[in-house]
Formats: structure tokens, sequence, C-alpha cells
């Protein structure tokens, strides 16, 4: 027993026993944000909470011993420290988003996040635990971090916050690792197994089960790179509902440099198609439950001149929309609400108007019985029935640097429809504000200004969205605004 033991000992710690690493890498972030009146429905209700501050301070100890690492998540003070609330949809909020209804939950709450070990071999690696999860470009599962502009990409608009928890079983391993001078020898493959604690679809605490099984084959590398994976998702929620899906994604991205411009291209992209049936949905159409065929892609392409450090990005995303909502399939495909796309027309504009839809299906004064799977309509800011374009440019002169930006995006369905006015009448297209609907969604223009020290960014963004006639605008009749002023500290 004693040989059995030290035996495994020496496989997770080889070849350095002896060594033993202690890191805590932590972050606080600031973000004061004033946002413009814009009506949500018929009647003009507006979400009062045009200005507040929220804060979060995250810390990340991990220890490493030989091969062995623990690592842990802590948010230990995250959410709204300051300024106005609304009680807007604050029943179909996410929980790992701040309550809207509480000013001051921000000084108050303490979120473990994280608790998970990796240990890493030759060519077999295992992970397991609680982790912040992420896949390819975080179009379907993202870990809530900053993709990392290296002091030279174009400096993205908004930002993520709260990232899927996932309990994780996998095993990685390097099957081809034998041929150590055949570029094949990085190649993974991955399976492993879920217990969903928290995303977008499920969330424990509230009484959700998911679980999940994945397999997926990768290249990773700096210069190029790529993954498929299939994962299959059974889920039942609190209510009862349960969902089956499948999703196949790829994702690649490739870098190179353009030596006779001083400069490099990047090049990424990610696309996920999911098929499955689900019994949140339930339409007159289809009582028993839905079909799910839903797609969705983003790609992306940047240069970056290292001299005059000017960068230049232009992004394209497509995610399917339903044009029935009667039938018996859902096509309505949403990105991870962390893949933020501006600052105003999906996190704010779509998110608030998707949030006062719920609220209104759910009002037993204009409804006996909610419609089944009205719980499902909110955005949470998140791209959905949509197709878009993003261009950005970003100059840093010394430890400056100034971002311009905007997006232009339509309904991917024939149009925009808003779920309260189409059932009111009774399956017609109607927009938020109960007219004709129709497909552009509008013209956004972003800007942002700022300093950045060694381990301090200071930093104000803004914009301007001028509605189009899926809002019930015509374009340039007026701008709603928002002002986002930014603190981050890392250590």
């Amino acid at each position: 027993m004693r040989v059995i033991t030290f035996t495994l000992i020496s496989l997770l710690l080889s070849p350095a026993l002896g060594r033993v690493r202690w890191v805590t890498p932590g972050a606080y972030r600031l973000w004061v944000r004033g946002f413009e009146d814009f009506p949500l429905d018929e009647a003009g209700t507006v979400d009062a909470r045009g200005f507040y501050g929220r804060h979060r301070l995250r810390i990340d100890p991990t220890i490493e011993v030989g091969r062995l690492k623990v690592a842990t998540q802590l948010d230990v003070l995250t959410g709204q420290i300051f300024g106005e609330t609304s009680t807007l949809g604050a029943a179909f909020t996410e929980r790992r988003q701040s309550d809207p209804t509480r000013a001051y939950d921000g000084w108050t709450t303490v979120l473990p996040r994280a608790f998970y070990l990796e240990w890493e071999g030759a060519w077999l690696s295992i992970q397991a635990g609680q982790i912040p999860a992420r896949w390819g470009q975080g179009l379907v599962e993202s870990d809530g971090g900053e993709p990392d502009d290296e002091g030279y990409w174009v400096r993205r608009f908004g930002g993520a916050w709260s990232g899927d928890l996932i309990d994780r079983l996998q095993i990685n391993a390097r099957p081809l690792a034998a041929l150590s001078h055949d570029p094949l020898n990085a190649m993974v493959l991955s399976i492993g197994g879920d217990f969903i604690y928290q995303d977008e679809d499920a969330d424990y605490l509230d009484g959700d089960e998911a679980l999940q099984a994945h397999i997926g084959l990768a290249f990773p590398g700096e210069v190029g790179g790529w993954g498929l994976r299939v994962l299959r998702r059974d889920q039942e929620d609190a209510d009862g509902d349960t969902l089956t899906r499948d999703t196949l994604s790829a994702h690649g991205h490739w870098r190179v440099p353009l030596y006779a411009l001083h400069a490099a291209l990047k090049v990424e992209g990610e696309a996920a198609l999911n098929i499955g049936e689900t019994t949140r949905l339930r339409p007159e159409g289809s009582p028993e439950g839905v079909d799910l065929l839903q797609l969705g892609w983003v790609a992306r392409a940047e240069i970056a001149w290292r001299c005059p450090r000017l960068a230049l990005a232009l992004e394209a995303g497509y995610a399917s929309g339903d044009a029935d909502f009667n039938d018996g399939t859902d096509h309505r495909f949403v990105f991870d609400p962390d893949h933020t796309v501006g600052l105003i027309l999906f996190p704010e504009v779509l998110r608030l108007i998707s949030l006062r839809a719920a609220e209104l299906l759910s009002d037993p004064s204009l409804f006996g019985v909610a419609p089944a799977g009205v719980e499902e309509w909110p955005t949470d800011g998140a791209v959905s029935n949509a197709l878009y374009l993003a261009p950005a440019l970003t100059w840093r002169p010394r430890r400056w640097w100034l971002t311009l930006g905007g997006v232009i995006a339509m309904a991917a369905a024939p149009s925009f429809m808003d779920p309260y006015q189409n059932v009111k009448a009774g399956g017609t297209d109607r927009n938020h504000r109960g007219n004709e609907a129709g497909r552009l969604y509008g013209v956004e223009l972003l800007g942002s200004v700022g300093y950045a020290l060694q381990r301090m960014d200071v930093g104000l963004e803004g914009g301007a969205l001028w509605p189009g006639d899926a809002l019930d605008f015509a374009l340039g009749a007026r701008a709603v605004t928002k002002l986002v002023g930014r603190l981050e500290l890392r250590w």
C-alpha cells in the first residue's frame, strides 16, 4: 500500500516534488453608467435606473505544487453601490446579475465563484471542480474574462461581468504526443461531463438541474489554432419544463506578422448550431413543446501597427431569429451575454424591451395565465435575432488611448417582433410599440478615451444610437445616448 501511495503522489507531483508556488492576483473595477430614457412599450414606459455605479473586487488565489494546480476565485464585493434603482423586469433578472431594486447590495454581496484542480502531464491533463468555463471566442460559453488586447490590438467597448460557472470533470489527451517533431503532436482530444451551477439557461440555486456531456478536438497554437466540439445538454427547470439540446460548435484563430508593414494581422471566429427540443415554449400551434434549430456565428479581423500604434478591426455576427412564434420550431439563437457588442442597442435598449415584454406577458391583469416560456424572452443584453457589423479603430499615443467605433444592426428574421405585442395582436407581427414591425434596429456610434498605467486604467466611453424602423423610429429622428466612466485596477 505504501508503494502504491508513493507512486500515485509521484505521478501527480513529478518532476518537481519540492516546487510550490502561491499567487493571489486580483482586480478591482468601478463602472459609473448614465443612460437616457427610451420608450419600452406603447404607453411610453421607461427604465428609472438611468444613473448608477457598480463595482467588483475579484481575487484568484492559486497554489501550484509540482504538476498540480489548485485554483479559486472569489468576488469579495460586487454589485451596485450608489445611484438610482428600478423595479422594471426585476422578476426576470438573472441571479448572477446585480439586483436592480437594491442600490447598495455591492457593499454586502460576497460570491465564492470557483474552486478546481488541474493536473497536467506530458500527454494527459485533468480538470475537476467548479470552474468559470469558456470555449472558443465565448459565443456559447464564456468565463466572463476580458479579451487581452496586448497593448496594441483594438480596445473593445463594454465588457463582461458575470461568466458561466460549471462543475466539470474533463480529461484532455494528446494522442499524437509521441510525434515530437510533427506539429500534430499538439492536437488535444477532450471529453468531459458537467453539472451547471449558473449560466444563461440554468441556475442551480433557483432549482434548475442541468447536465452536459461533451467531446472535442482542438489544435491550440499562438499563430493559428482551431477547435471542434459536440455538447449534449439535458435540463429540467424548477417548474418542470425540460430542455434537450445538442450544440455543434467550431472556432478558429490565425495570426500572421506583416513585416513589410510593421504590423500584424489577426483573424478569429466561431460558429454554433443548436438542435433539440424543449417544453419551455408551448405556443398554441405546438402545445407539447417545440423543436430547436438555431444558428449563430461571429467573425473578427484586426490589423495592428506597432508604429504609430494604430489598430483597425471589423467584426460581423449573426444570431438567427424566429419569424413565427406560434409554429413548432424555435429558431432564436442567443449569444452568451458576456460576448458584448456595442454599448447601447444590445446591452440596453433590446435588453430593456425584452424585460418589459416579459413583465407585461406575466401580468395577471392583462393575461389570466402567462404564456409558457415568458421567462425565456429577456435577452440579458445578449445578441439575438440580429445581423450586425461593428468596425472600430484604436490609436495609442504614449499611455493614452482613443477608440472610435460603431454598430449597424438589423433583425435576422424578416422583422423585429415583440412577444407581448405579438400575442396581443393575435400573432400579427408587431414591435414593442404595437406598430408594424420593421427590420433595421439602428446605427450606433461609439467612442472612448482613457489613460493606462502599468496596473491601472481610467477611461470614459459612450455613444449615441439612432434607432431604425424596427424600434419605431425613422433613422435620424432622435438619438439615445449613454456614458460610462471606468476605473480598472489589477495586481
